[in-house]
């Protein structure tokens, strides 16, 4: 037992001399804590997909009671506001060209007297198509408001379909775990996952690699302090510090962004915590190939990026190409990424996380052992 404490005397020494150096640092210090609720609250409000204040342009060749009520219809949706109205259409296709609106319905004429005759109508609805993603839900969800008001006026009129075929059996869509399909309930989990990733490996591969700049790790390794002391010290307050980004950022998001934390904060600290070995070791690894902190924040970067574009942060898995998906088997930020909306949003316990939280402690051990290994060599 004494042994044991002769043996961790060391380290908490070490690490309560990184948190004063840490707490010293006013640059460090804004890395640590400004940077990341600048990027929580500045991603949650602008990586957003909710469709919004679209616009839509109008060509009206009706101009009816029940074209007018249509469009109104249109307009008074929580997506669509009114644009400009065109004479013609070429000036209704000016209005996408010249990012006047972003959709336009054009409604042909005798509108009203096929819809109040039963008969099969069209209105031409056209959407700016540079942002695939959204011009598919924009043109979704104006064909979806257009087809109900006209079956509400049809349903008002009792008029039925020729041959008088009765209405057709309609399916009801629920929406489990984000029912008003608010992207922050998807997007702010993910930069929860992006704030652990940043402070917990880039801050590790930096602060490493500060003490060879400055001269300091040489006079660590002529102490009587082991290589695992060494290494402990070093990464267990930057550990630390991320826990405690953690809970100050869950705290934002279901305060502030009402997001919901459905599942068990223990589970949540599990799963970040074998994600935790996995960023520490990336960042002892770092810092064993940079011999600057530029080039260690730069190698750093490099992992980020390429992590979070196969995570399935902005778009899932499953749409990448094959190959893409293959290479995201190895991508710990998928995971992760699986654990904290699994958590927040599903409920989901250990019986349900088991898989991503084995993978990740896999992951982890390997990565760290080898992180470590390589530093031994280094400092040999």
């Amino acid at each position: 037992m004494r042994d044991r404490f002769n043996a961790l005397q060391p380290v908490v020494y070490f690490m309560r001399k990184e948190f004063q150096q840490v707490f010293r640092d006013h640059d460090m210090l804004r890395v640590i804590f400004m940077m990341p609720m600048i990027q929580l609250f500045l991603f949650s409000y602008a990586a957003n997909t909710d469709l919004r204040n679209v616009k839509v342009g109008l060509l009206d060749n009706d101009n009816s009671a029940l074209s007018r009520r249509v469009v109104a219809a249109v307009h008074q949706s929580d997506v669509f506001t009114a644009g400009p109205v065109a004479d013609n259409p070429r000036q209704l296709e000016g209005f996408l060209t010249g990012n006047r609106a972003a959709v336009t319905l054009w409604i042909p004429r005798d509108f009203e007297r096929d819809v109040l005759q039963g008969h099969a109508t069209e209105v031409a609805i056209a959407v700016d198509g540079r942002q695939s993603s959204l011009a598919g839900r924009a043109s979704g969800y104006a064909r979806a408001v257009i087809v109900r008001e006209v079956a509400r006026i049809r349903s008002e009129q009792g008029i039925r379909d020729p041959g008088g075929q009765p209405a057709r059996i309609e399916g009801v869509t629920r929406f489990f775990y984000n029912p008003e399909l608010e992207s922050r309930y998807f997007m702010v989990p993910g930069i929860l996952v992006l704030l652990i990733t940043v402070v917990s490996m880039l801050l590790t591969g930096m602060a490493m690699v500060r003490e060879k700049e400055i001269g300091t790790l040489e006079q660590l390794l002529v102490t009587p302090m082991t290589s695992g002391q060494l290494i402990a010290g070093k990464t267990l307050p930057f550990a630390v510090i991320t826990f405690a980004e953690l809970a100050f950022a869950t705290t934002v998001a279901v305060l502030w962004f009402r997001l919901p934390l459905e599942g068990s904060i223990g589970v949540l600290l599990v799963g970040v915590g074998a994600y935790l070995l996995v960023t520490l070791g990336i960042g002892l690894l770092v810092s064993t190939v940079s011999s600057t902190q530029q080039q260690a924040m730069f190698t750093a970067w490099f992992i980020m990026v390429f992590a979070i574009l196969m995570s399935g942060f902005f778009y899932p898995v499953e749409n990448m190409p094959g190959w893409a998906q293959l290479l995201s088997i190895i991508d710990p930020l998928r995971y992760t990424m699986n654990i904290v909306r699994g958590v927040f949003l599903k409920g989901a316990g250990l019986t349900d996380l088991w898989r991503e939280i084995a993978i990740l402690m896999a992951m982890g051990v390997s990565i760290f052992s080898v992180a470590v290994i390589r530093f031994q060599k280094r400092i040999a």
